[in-house]
């Protein structure tokens, strides 16, 4: 039981620590290929590819979450709209 429990934690820490970090790292080198070439290329679009699919597996990807979730300039005004 220790055993599963202990591989869920190893599992969930590399999740949560490593994913955004492969993510971001990923994200800047796609970006540096595409400035030094002056246009995308195949190698930056798969790289910043792989990069939006590991930031959508660790949740930190905001493209892609519900708009109620985000806050916008319209849901900090405290006047009612009655």
């Amino acid at each position: 039981m220790w055993i599963l429990v202990t591989r869920l934690l190893r599992r969930w820490k590399m999740l949560v620590l490593a994913l955004p970090l492969v993510a971001a790292a990923l994200s800047r080198l796609g970006n540096h290929l595409e400035r030094r070439a002056g246009k995308p290329t195949t190698a930056s679009r798969g790289l910043l590819g792989i990069s939006r699919f590991a930031r959508r597996r660790a949740g930190t990807d905001d493209a892609n979450r519900p708009a109620g979730r985000r806050l916008s300039s319209d849901s900090l005004d405290f006047r009612s709209h009655a």
